[in-house]
């Protein structure tokens, strides 16, 4: 009965968040038609059609861009060129048509990742639909039209082949992430290290693939400008209150602790050799902990950890150590450092659960028939 009425209490509180979120996404799409992550990615593709591949990363042919199309302040283009590509096809229609469609996209992703995950019981697949539709970090991600939803259904994805004994198709989909690198930027070396060799190569093999084919596009100028961008001081020591960047600041301690997760990160996933979709878990969160870049969209990637907590058989506090980080997505505009913290606690959290859930013999086990 206790239990009932929390999940009761939690639908009733993602309905109303979900409302608002809503609301406000309406808002944003009205007043604000120009503030778009999908600008800067539709002028860069506009630019690479009309001027060459090899200009991609041109800012002043982005302002340009922007003061034909009557916009203030775009972001410089910061993907991969893969990332141009998918715009491509969009360059039909005016700038604001082409958004519209665009975060209809990323709307019926996050969708197909919710009904994907959601477990049979009607009651259990409305409680997923609902903390999507009253996360925070959605608001942020279709309004903005960020590439987050789009590497959020390949990671679920990933999830659902690994279970299902697919791996190399769970690498293939784990490879397309390159597309937003920095949100699993670990995941790849944890599988690796969790005895997923199959999907971690695989993985490795689609990422060079589209770095060999994004080499090719852009040519050896366009490919040295990109070099620059990304290695750039302003690119490496951009302030990242989200991020470990807010524990021990930018520059060289930012990259001697982001050494350190990797190492702890593959060191317990050797040690625990987890199934998937805790080794999932821990490689987003690890990633999104020292990522160099990120925006608040990008937390979307929070709900696939906090759904496999939910998971049948789980320790209460796992639960709620999940339910924590889900509410946490309402602190990470005003209290940001509050998303950091919450990223280690849930990420230990699920390693102290596989320690006592999955006892030695069966990890080597596990690892064997792998």
């Amino acid at each position: 009965m206790r239990s009932r009425l929390i999940r009761i209490a939690a639908a009733l509180a993602m309905l109303e968040l979900g409302l608002f979120v809503a609301g406000y996404l309406v808002y944003w799409i009205v007043a604000r038609p120009g503030d778009l992550d999908f600008g800067s990615q539709y002028g860069a593709a506009y630019i690479a059609v009309h001027h060459g591949w090899s200009h991609l990363y041109d800012l002043q042919l982005l302002h340009e861009f922007e003061a034909a199309n009557h916009l203030d302040g775009l972001a410089p283009f910061q993907h991969p060129p893969p990332v141009a590509w998918l715009a491509v096809p969009f360059l039909v229609l005016p700038l604001r048509w082409a958004a519209l469609v665009w975060q209809a996209l990323l709307l019926l992703a996050l969708i197909a990742a919710a009904l994907m995950s959601a477990p049979g019981r009607r009651w259990d697949r409305a409680l997923i639909v609902l903390s999507v539709a009253g996360f925070q970090p959605v608001l942020f991600a279709l309004g903005y039209g960020t590439m987050s939803p789009i590497v959020f259904l390949l990671l679920i994805g990933t999830l659902r082949a690994l279970e299902s004994d697919q791996p190399v198709v769970a690498g293939v989909l784990l490879g397309l992430t390159a597309l937003k690198p920095q949100l699993t930027l670990l995941a790849v070396p944890v599988l690796l290290g969790a005895g997923y060799w199959k999907t971690a190569l695989t993985a490795v093999g689609v990422m060079a693939t589209l770095a060999l084919a994004s080499v090719a596009v852009l040519g050896a100028s366009g490919t040295r400008d990109y070099i620059s961008f990304v290695t750039s001081p302003d690119a490496l020591n951009h302030q990242m209150p989200w991020t470990v960047k807010a524990l021990v600041g930018t520059g060289a301690p930012s990259f001697a602790a982001t050494v350190v997760v990797v190492i702890a990160a593959v060191a317990v996933a050797i040690w625990l050799r987890p199934p998937p979709g805790v080794a999932l878990a821990v490689g987003i969160l690890a990633s999104l902990f020292v990522a160099q870049h990120l925006n608040v969209g990008d937390f979307v990637l929070w709900l696939l950890p906090v759904w496999l907590a939910f998971r049948t058989g789980r320790p209460w506090w796992l639960r709620a150590a999940a339910a924590a980080t889900w509410i946490a997505g309402w602190f990470v505009v005003g209290i940001p450092i509050v998303s950091a913290l919450i990223d280690i606690a849930l990420a230990v959290a699920f390693v102290v659960a596989t320690t006592q859930t999955q006892p030695a013999a069966d990890r080597r086990q596990a690892v064997a028939m792998r």
